[in-house]
């Protein structure tokens, strides 16, 4: 397992001190091998963080904690109240969660019976590339897998290989649960899952790190390359970050770096962030407004759009699920809580899907969930009471308080700027392909 240094780390410099980084060349160079590193590493680096703040108790509420290779379901269907650190969560599934080290051999996992009920197991590698094992790859049968990372190892006999890059992973599993009447017995079905590994550990209490808040980036940056198996086409950028003080070659001393050295590299974390966050989503299928990127969860050398799709709450395999995302009206205005909207799908036009699909609305800003009267934070196709048009078609209310028809087919929205996630889950060709659109966010209100 790739270690966790709770060193101390310098500061960071202020803003005002970053906009004068480029009169100094040394400070210049540092800068901009360090923004591309921060930029390369930004999944490892999160990926980290979250491994250290789920095994270790570093709040007294937070909603999941376990040590390294062991399986813990989330408690509830997620709510404002219980989403902790998850990004963009969905309200449709029970969470399963672990934290996967295969340094010293294979981890066993035990997978129950599923049957009809849709679930899916991804493991994402350090560099957040989803690997699935669930409904689509074993139809809900009973199966025994052998988790085997790059340390290798014997796989017992009756147990499927199932081989991940990184020897650290991160299960983040789903269950499929048909609101808070079946939320007991998909907690009961998520315990029967079981893993199985050489060592575990007991949770400690310890305080969350903080990454992004001094060159401790760095620190652990560097000590995961150094793990890492790099593709051999990243050879020139390994050289450059080995020459910048943080490459797989070398060991990161940030008591060692120069002033100008330590100014850029700590300007490239704080500003980092930001040039993430402008950067923004970019789609590559866009119709009625609503924005997908196919290559999300596979970008290949794109490391913006890597490192954004971690931003934006990690993805699943396009072919397990699809996240159109609409932040836009049909009039091209962001969609606030102060207007009212609706979706409209026409007969035999709903989303095409093997196994769900929902709407989900979250605080542009945070990207979380946020609270409302009725305690909805989707619709789908298992929301209760919808009620159809005479015609088989399905429109959704959208607004921040309960329109005047009721709140049968209602998904409140948060009061101030927010955005859309449409799931599909096992979504069919014609959804893969762009043939199938979604119907636009229609204004309903002046």
């Amino acid at each position: 397992m790739i270690a966790v240094l709770l060193m101390a780390a310098a500061a960071l410099p202020e803003v005002t001190e970053c906009q004068g980084v480029t009169q100094d060349p040394a400070a210049t160079i540092a800068f901009s091998t360090g923004l591309q590193g921060f930029i390369y590493g930004y999944p490892v680096v999160d990926m980290l963080k979250q491994m250290h703040n789920e095994t270790h108790r570093v709040n007294a509420d937070q909603p999941v904690v376990a040590p390294i290779n062991q399986i813990v379901p989330y408690p509830h269907i997620l709510t404002p109240d219980t989403q902790g650190q998850l990004r963009a969560p969905n309200a449709d599934t029970l969470y399963l969660n672990a934290w996967v080290d295969l340094s010293k051999g294979p981890v066993l996992l035990d997978v129950p019976a599923m049957g009809a009920r849709y679930y899916t197991l991804a493991f994402m590698d350090l560099f957040a590339k989803p690997h699935h094992l669930g409904t689509r790859t074993n139809g809900g049968k009973p199966m025994k897998y052998s988790l085997v990372g790059p340390a290798g190892g014997t796989v017992p006999e009756g147990y499927e290989a199932f081989p991940l890059p990184t020897d650290t992973a991160w299960m983040l599993g789903r269950i499929l649960a048909d609101g808070k009447a079946d939320e007991a017995r998909a907690s009961m079905i998520a315990k029967s899952f079981r893993m199985v590994s050489p060592s575990t550990g007991a949770v400690e209490t310890a305080e969350p790190i903080r990454p992004y808040d001094s060159l401790q980036y760095f620190t652990l940056l560097n000590g995961a390359l150094h793990n890492l198996k790099l593709p051999a086409d990243e050879a020139a950028l390994a050289d450059t970050f080995n020459a910048a003080g943080f490459g797989p070659a070398v060991a990161f001393d940030a008591a060692k770096l120069t002033p100008a050295q330590r100014l850029g590299l700590g300007c490239a974390v704080r500003l980092g962030p930001g040039v993430l966050a402008k950067q923004g989503f970019r789609p590559t299928h866009m119709a009625n407004g609503w924005m997908r990127n196919s290559k999300i969860a596979d970008p290949g050398h794109d490391y913006l759009l890597r490192a954004e799709s971690v931003r934006g709450g990690y993805v699943n395999a396009q072919e397990e699920a699809i996240y159109p995302a609409a932040i836009m009206d049909n009039r091209g205005e962001m969609l606030t809580g102060k207007r009212s909207y609706r979706i409209r799908f026409a007969a035999g036009k709903l989303p095409p899907v093997d196994a769900f699909w929902s709407v989900t609305a979250y605080d542009l800003a945070t990207a979380k969930l946020v609270p409302n009267s009725i305690g909805r934070y989707q619709f789908g196709d298992r929301t209760k009471g919808a009620k159809y048009g005479k015609d088989g078609s399905l429109t959704i209310a959208l607004s921040a308080t309960q329109p005047k028809e009721g709140k049968s087919n209602w998904l409140p929205v948060p009061a101030g700027p927010f955005h859309l996630v449409t799931r599909m889950y096992l979504p069919r060709a014609e959804a893969l392909d762009g043939r199938y659109v979604l119907p636009p966010v229609e204004r309903i209100d002046q």
